[in-house]
């Protein structure tokens, strides 16, 4: 596994676009700093220019500008990532190897070719690491619906495969969830489609506030949404999923300034027993989903 899919995995599952986007702009920031500071270094180095005397202390790689925002960051998702956390290591080597390097240039000592190439090459080294990170959070931003804010079809099949694998481990219930909105094509003719799309992202803030953490809704296609429920029966789905769905009902969801109008979705939920496969666990939610379609919509059924 390389470092773009180990950082991509252990990511949160739920970690939203909102939180992604400051990241990735801290992430170009820090490194356009670095590379300014690296070019400060050089003119001290090469061009006898004084150097700052932050570079010169031990904690020099906390007080520059990457540093700075490296340590003040407190996304836990993000600083307990092991890539994050290796990337900051390599920050500070190169930190130490130019305060090692300034002080022999200081004393007199002749810098030898083999400690400026160790240098050099730490510094590659974590600019590569920052390019890793950059590349795997464009990639997580690429796997979500960029309205709802949830997963899209790109990350869905190895999510649903992973906690299918882990039910038939061990032996824990996991349901899979695929709701509809009901009608949804007369909202967009009727309101027009910019209501359309608050609908689908108001319900979908809905269900997210709702369910557990490590739940996972992926928006599957158009007003089509699946959830997936670990750890869960499919009674306790049903009651679940029942009784969110009748409150979305009764919740009049603003499409306007002064308009508002209420929704209603149909569900239908199947158990994954670990030994389905990933295409067969959606098409058994689909049955019951469309079950719930010719029962008169606005209800949730099971398959089977």
């Amino acid at each position: 596994m390389d470092i773009n899919q180990r950082f991509s995995l252990e990511i949160e599952e739920d970690t939203s676009l909102n939180e992604i986007l400051p990241l990735l702009r801290g992430l170009a920031t820090g490194l356009i700093n670095h590379s300014q500071w690296i070019k400060v270094l050089h003119r001290s180095l090469i061009c006898n220019d004084e150097p700052d005397r932050c570079d010169l202390v031990n904690n020099a790689h906390r007080l520059c500008k990457f540093g700075q925002w490296y340590y003040n960051l407190t996304d836990s998702e993000m600083t307990e990532n092991s890539c994050f956390i290796e990337t900051g290591e390599l920050h500070a080597e190169v930190h130490n190897k130019a305060r090692q390097l300034l002080k022999d240039k200081s004393s007199g000592k002749l810098i030898s070719s083999e400690a400026y190439d160790d240098f050099n090459e730490t510094a590659n080294k974590f600019r590569v690491a920052v390019h890793d990170l950059q590349f795997s959070l464009i990639s997580k931003v690429c796997a979500v619906d960029h309205l709802t804010g949830v997963w899209n079809r790109h990350a869905m099949s190895f999510m649903i495969d992973k906690e299918n694998e882990r039910a038939r481990r061990s032996e824990k219930c996991c349901v899979l969830a695929m709701m509809d909105f009901d009608d949804f094509k007369q909202i967009n003719d009727k309101y027009g489609h910019v209501a359309g799309d608050q609908v689908l992202k108001t319900a979908i803030e809905f269900f997210t506030r709702r369910l557990r953490k490590y739940d996972i809704i992926f928006r599957y296609g158009g007003d089509e949404f699946l959830m997936l429920l670990p750890e869960t029966n499919i009674e306790h789905a049903k009651q679940l999923l029942d009784r969110l769905r009748k409150e979305l009902k009764n919740m009049p969801i603003m499409i306007s300034d002064s308009k508002k109008i209420n929704v209603s979705v149909s569900i239908g939920i199947s158990e994954m027993d670990g030994q389905t496969s990933y295409n067969e666990n959606i098409k058994l939610a689909d049955h019951a989903l469309i079950v719930a379609k010719s029962d008169g919509r606005g209800c949730v059924r099971v398959w089977p």
